[in-house]
């Protein structure tokens, strides 16, 4: 992988996994990619579990509508919050995902695919997960990434849409200066 703006424009939401595990150096791999994520108020309440049991990732489709792939997949990460760690913010699921999409990035880069299954805010898929995995009432689930070998391809799609971009305030257009016209 040549660069992080490769990682990011062919990162896709893989569905298809071959049943290969993922090595330890890998899982811990993502995990340190999932730490070097922004914290609001550098509040470090971040909580990840990783699962790689065959008969617990068979389970994860009951939990979530979107994860069937999980039959296949050699691997998960159920990323949560502590609400009892401090210093604590209003701004938990913010920083939950900053983890989940490193997660998802670095997998791309090591030639992994991911598939990001939402959780919070639903309430009952929370208490799906929280049951499931006997995390404590101050522990919330936020997202569940589903991780493995790809059986499907990497591809680019350009999804940038300028009329969607506005330029110093909301209804005027953004005129991209001629000097960055050539950039990706």
């Amino acid at each position: 992988m040549d660069t992080a703006l490769e990682a990011i424009f062919t990162r896709r939401s893989i569905r298809r996994f071959s049943p290969r595990s993922v090595e330890g150096r890998m899982q811990k791999t993502l995990l340190k990619a999932a730490f070097a994520a922004p914290a609001a108020e550098n509040a470090q309440t971040k909580r990840f579990i990783v699962i790689t049991d065959r008969d617990k990732l068979q389970t994860l489709p009951s939990l979530h509508p979107s994860a069937g792939p999980a039959r296949d997949a050699p691997l998960a990460v159920l990323v949560c919050c502590d609400t009892s760690a401090t210093p604590q913010t209003v701004f938990w699921p913010q920083d939950c995902a900053a983890a989940t999409q490193n997660i998802m990035l670095a997998a791309r880069v090591m030639g992994l695919g991911a598939l990001w299954c939402g959780i919070h805010p639903l309430e009952e898929r929370e208490k799906a997960f929280m049951s499931a995995f006997s995390l404590p009432g101050m522990v919330r689930p936020f997202s569940l990434v589903l991780i493995g070998y790809p059986l499907q391809d990497f591809f680019e799609e350009n999804r940038y849409d300028p009329n969607l971009v506005y330029g110093e305030t909301w209804g005027e257009p953004f005129a991209v200066p001629d000097d960055d016209a050539d950039i990706r």
